[in-house]
């Protein structure tokens, strides 16, 4: 059932709207009973089934009907009045895998989907009806949301009635589900009554629906009475906990917030405050289907892909795009063999890495919401001589060794079994099979995914594509059909002319913007580090804000906070003005700091106390990730992750100054503006550069200088991010 009633919920384009706080809505339903119903006076044609109940349905909305008919022209008259779409049971047929299911259930899945619906219109006597009704009441839906579609009794749900004053049978009575959780016999209901013989207004509905559903969650599951706002407010607090990239807004602003909870860090130590994303995320974003992949298909579609070669932070940014193109393709995402990464070398005992080396692949939520496989699974499920892309047997055992493991400099020099193969077998192979899309994420184009143009060719709003791109004056791409037809797409994610280098948010556009930030919580969520670097900068972060209340310093409301930080480039950085001394460094931030406050300092800087020794002058004590080996065995964890590490101890501080231009503190930048920490307490250690995190701008083609606020303001809402939200 819920695999039904996501599909209708996310396929309905104003659903953000129709969804009440409980899930409910998204579409309307109705019951059309048309097989061996004794009472002939309720079976009537599909045009008088639409006369009788058109002032109910929105234009254009999506109607799921639940019925015996079997004949799909029956519906015809009906689907010429009405502008949206109509949708049955079987065509949900391979999404909610029915042919998996006991038949004999399939009238009860009908119920509950019917059940679910904004409105909802029944046939008269009909119990099948009557028990949809009574699960509205159970939901909690209001009487006026619910009609009948013979005439004579079209508004007799809203209006109460107790069992002993009409037919038994005919309907469900609201004292089946009225007040039952109290010890008091109720003879009426709260709502009122209408002396209108119209339907209940919809723009009314959805207000009165919300206040409701409001109500009715604090009354079940806080036990609220009246007066005692005690537990109101602790439900609002538990909301906004989960409210991260909103700036603190309320509940019925972010129904992609229903449904979620906060996520948590596997660790000994308690660091769960740490824990930016929601796991799971909430149900509208769980059930939700991209307009743009093809749905049910026979034959799976992939997208393969190699990583930037740079370093890690360049490697995640591509990974960031390619991660949201396969999404929103509806295809299976197919990691590159481990290999060597740029500056991701320090293991001695281990050159090469894959991606889930870094990040949280390996949970339950991640494979369940991320269709994925390796390299290896991928030419074991389609390089047999049956598969979709075959390879020769003699090379097959060859070619699963470097789906495993790779060197891009091993080309031409043979392979033994004790050499690593190279990378270029995997090009080569998928190079035979593949469309490689001439897309990049460079400075010269974007790429807008618009529903009208995916479909029709045509684009429904062309006017926030050419404003999106206008930066640089890029070329527009659009996703279309075309690009989709090929079942398995290869991305040269780390080399021109494909190089897909950039902030997701500044190369991708969705023109529908409940659909674009669907996918900036899809990255917040899913693609975090994982449990064992949160675990130990959630100890360096508790050692810091242990010693900061020493000296009477006090953290946040959620756990930040205590001290501050900086990131101080100094290594191989091309940007030569952006390295400062380190005299530089303290002028143009030492108002920032509070007298005494304790500092982190994630740096590259080899000589770090010599270095630093103006801000130690200045009576602050300066801490680094090497003083915390011992508490957090540093020694034993993968060298690799000692920058992740810095990152989030970094990105907790009261205030931070970053190195313009430093993708490292842009993602620091980010992640505290996952953690709904102010723009205006982020600055930059070059003077010229300071204060621009304290300025809204949307992303534009400076796009690797800094993290930029659409990546997290206003995505747990179907808003744009702009300078009201700031």
């Amino acid at each position: 059932r819920s695999s039904v009633v996501g599909g209708l919920s996310s396929s309905s384009s104003s659903s953000a709207l129709d969804l009440d706080l409980e899930l409910v809505g998204g579409y309307s339903s109705m019951h059309i009973r048309r097989g061996d119903l004794q009472f002939t006076e309720v079976k009537f044609d599909s045009l008088q089934w639409y006369n009788n109940t058109k002032e109910i349905w929105r234009p254009n909305e999506i109607l799921y009907i639940a019925t015996d008919e079997n004949e799909e022209n029956f519906f015809d008259d009906f689907k010429k009045h009405h502008n949206g779409p109509l949708r049955f049971f079987n065509d949900y047929k391979a999404l909610a895998e029915l042919d998996n299911i006991d038949a004999t259930l399939y009238g009860m899945i009908d119920t509950v989907v019917a059940s679910r619906g904004s409105v909802f219109a029944g046939t008269w006597f009909s119990t099948f009806s009557g028990y949809i009704i009574r699960l509205r009441g159970y939901y909690g839906m209001s009487k006026f949301f619910t009609y009948y579609s013979w005439l004579d009794r079209k508004f007799f749900m809203h209006r109460w009635m107790g069992v002993s004053e009409g037919s038994l049978y005919a309907r469900e009575y609201p004292t089946g589900w009225t007040s039952i959780d109290g010890d008091v016999f109720v003879d009426n209901d709260n709502e009122g009554q209408r002396n209108s013989v119209l339907p209940f207004p919809r723009d009314e509905m959805e207000k009165l629906k919300a206040m409701n559903t409001a109500t009715l969650i604090v009354n079940r599951y806080t036990g609220h009475k009246k007066g005692d706002d005690a537990n109101i407010a602790k439900v609002a607090s538990d909301e906004t906990h989960l409210a991260r990239g909103i700036s603190g807004r309320p509940m019925e602003s972010t129904p992609a917030l229903i449904g979620a909870k906060h996520g948590r860090v596997t660790c000994e130590t308690n660091v769960d405050s740490l824990a930016y994303w929601n796991e799971p995320q909430g149900t509208r974003d769980a059930t939700f289907i991209s307009p743009f992949g093809d749905g049910p298909r026979s034959k799976a579609k992939y997208l393969a892909f190699t990583p930037d070669k740079g370093g890690f932070n360049n490697i995640r940014m591509s990974f960031e795009i390619i991660l949201i193109i396969a999404a929103a393709l509806g295809r299976i995402l197919v990691l590159p063999p481990e290999q060597p990464m740029y500056l991701l070398r320090n293991d001695g005992a281990k050159k090469h890495r894959g991606l889930n080396g870094f990040f949280d692949m390996e949970g339950d939520y991640f494979k369940k919401r991320v269709r994925y496989l390796t390299m290896e699974q991928f030419i074991k499920i389609e390089g047999h001589p049956g598969g979709q892309f075959p390879v020769p047997v003699e090379k097959t055992e060859h070619l699963i060794h470097a789906a495993r493991v790779c060197n891009p400099n091993r080309h031409g020099l043979g392979w033994k079994s004790e050499n690593e193969p190279s990378c270029d077998e995997i090009h080569d192979y998928l190079a035979r099979y593949a469309t490689q899309p001439n897309i990049t994420a460079t400075h010269h184009q974007c790429l807008v995914f618009d529903k009208g143009m995916f479909d029709k060719g045509v684009p429904d709003d062309p006017e926030s594509a050419a404003k999106f791109c206008s930066s640089g004056k890029r070329k527009l791409v659009y996703v279309t059909k075309q690009m989709q037809e090929p079942s398995l797409l290869y991305i040269q994610g780390g080399k021109p002319p494909t190089r897909m280098l950039a902030h997701y948010y500044g190369y991708l556009h969705f023109t529908d913007i409940s659909i674009g930030n669907y996918y900036k919580r899809y990255i917040r969520d899913l693609l975090h580090f994982r449990h064992e670097i949160f675990c130990a900068a959630g100890k360096i972060v508790k050692f810091l804000q242990d010693a900061a209340k020493a000296q009477g310093f006090s953290t946040d409301d959620e756990g930040g906070g205590g001290y501050s930080s900086l990131h101080v480039r100094r290594g191989d950085f091309q940007y030569k003005k952006m390295k400062v001394s380190a005299d530089e460094w303290y002028a143009n931030t030492k108002e920032i700091w509070k007298q005494d406050e304790i500092l982190y300092i994630a740096t590259d800087e080899k000589d770090k106390d010599t270095f630093f020794k103006p801000f130690s002058s200045a009576g602050h004590k300066s801490y680094f990730l090497s003083d915390f080996n011992d508490l957090v065995g540093l020694d034993s964890m993968d060298p690799n992750w000692m920058g992740m590490i810095d990152v989030v101890v970094a990105s907790r501080g009261r205030a931070f100054a970053g190195t313009f231009r430093s993708t490292f503190s842009g993602y620091i930048n980010r992640l505290r503006g996952y953690y709904g920490l102010s723009m205006k307490d982020s600055w930059f250690g070059q003077l010229k550069e300071k204060n621009m995190m304290h300025e809204f701008h949307n992303v534009n083609l400076d796009t690797y200088a800094k993290e930029w606020p659409d990546a997290w303001m206003g995505i747990d809402a179907d808003i744009a991010p702009s300078q009201d939200i700031l």
